[in-house]
């Protein structure tokens, strides 16, 4: 009696670990909210949630959102600091500060994606006009230069409607 009291246990302990991936599997749909997921039809059931447009934009996945009037095109940027220490922040600001008066028509944006702040600058359309001014940001800012690479990016951007000019 023992001995079919263990299998059934170790049986039970076995389909629960196979079936645990395939749960997990199908509540990971992509490019949706747990909302959009529970208000599908195939879930077993109907579940319609209201919510106001504020808590629909803040659930919902990064990239869902779609600004109205913007584009999203591919940019080349001029990295030129990456750094995780506890002082990166203040680095990182106070160099794109000393980047904006010495090159006035160059955009230095500061940035933080854990663990590390980051300096881009520029927004060039081509790799060739990126790297074309590469050079001259090296030679004012040597001590950077080991450092310092060509990124490609994409932003946004307004979309300006002509038709009625």
């Amino acid at each position: 009696m023992r001995i079919v009291y263990v299998k059934m246990v170790i049986l039970l302990l076995l389909s629960w670990m196979f079936m645990q991936p395939r749960a997990i599997a199908q509540v990971a749909v992509a490019d949706t909210s747990i909302v959009q997921y529970l208000e599908r039809n195939n879930t077993g059931g109907t579940i319609q949630v209201e919510q106001p447009a504020e808590l629909s934009r803040r659930v919902a996945r990064v990239g869902d959102e779609v600004e109205a009037n913007m584009v999203k095109v591919p940019v080349y940027r001029i990295q030129l600091f990456s750094s995780n220490s506890a002082s990166a922040k203040t680095q990182a600001e106070n160099l794109a500060r000393e980047v904006e008066n010495t090159f006035p028509n160059l955009q230095a944006a500061v940035s933080y994606a854990s663990p590390f702040w980051r300096l881009r600058v520029g927004e060039f359309r081509t790799y060739e006009e990126a790297n074309a001014m590469l050079p001259v940001i090296q030679n004012k800012f040597s001590d950077l230069q080991r450092g310092m690479l060509i990124i490609r990016e994409r932003i946004s951007v307004p979309v300006h409607d002509y038709s009625n000019d």
